[in-house]
């Protein structure tokens, strides 16, 4: 005959099987769902199924009239400016920015105070697109007389303005 085991010990092994039987399961169950699709369930293959939801109240449509209803959650006043973006500075003026009728020949000559453009670095005196010259001086906030050339030849992204090559700048004192 041979010895029996001690008492519990084959309860042990068991105990740990279990274990490692549970974190295999586990571990399969988290790498099936990971290889899931991203679509959303609809009840078959028919894309043009739709789900409902259970708990929600429907809506059941209503027959369409000649009149016209307006919605019900209209603001109830007017903005007086317009909405601008988290971390953009507004621009001085809202005006928008008359552009220059005829495109002159030969040199052009400005008087005025340049006002930015709508992208940063783009400045604009009497609907041109003051392009090189003296950059501190044209932002400097003071009225300069600039002297320079329409081009017609580039593109920009500063989406405003007639392009003009700027040859000169000159702070006007006041």
């Amino acid at each position: 005959m041979s010895p029996e085991p001690r008492r519990g010990a084959g309860r042990l092994i068991i105990v740990r099987l279990n274990g490692v039987l549970t974190a295999a399961v586990a571990a399969t169950v988290l790498l099936l769902t990971a290889c899931g699709d991203d679509v959303p369930a609809t009840g078959g293959d028919d894309p043009t199924a739709t789900s409902t939801s259970s708990g929600e109240p429907s809506v059941t449509p209503s027959v369409p009239t000649d009149e016209p209803t307006p919605p019900d959650d209209l603001p109830t006043d007017v903005p007086t400016t317009s909405p601008t973006d988290p971390g953009t500075t507004p621009l001085p003026s809202e005006t928008p920015v008359p552009q220059p009728t005829t495109v002159p020949e030969g040199p052009v000559q400005l008087t005025g105070f340049p006002t930015p453009g709508v992208e940063a670095g783009c400045w604009l005196l009497d609907g041109y697109l003051l392009m090189g010259g003296d950059q501190e001086l044209i932002a400097s906030g003071r009225e300069v007389q600039i002297t320079g050339e329409v081009q017609t030849d580039v593109m920009t992204t500063c989406q405003q303005g007639t392009p003009l090559r700027v040859d000169s700048v000159v702070g006007i004192e006041p």
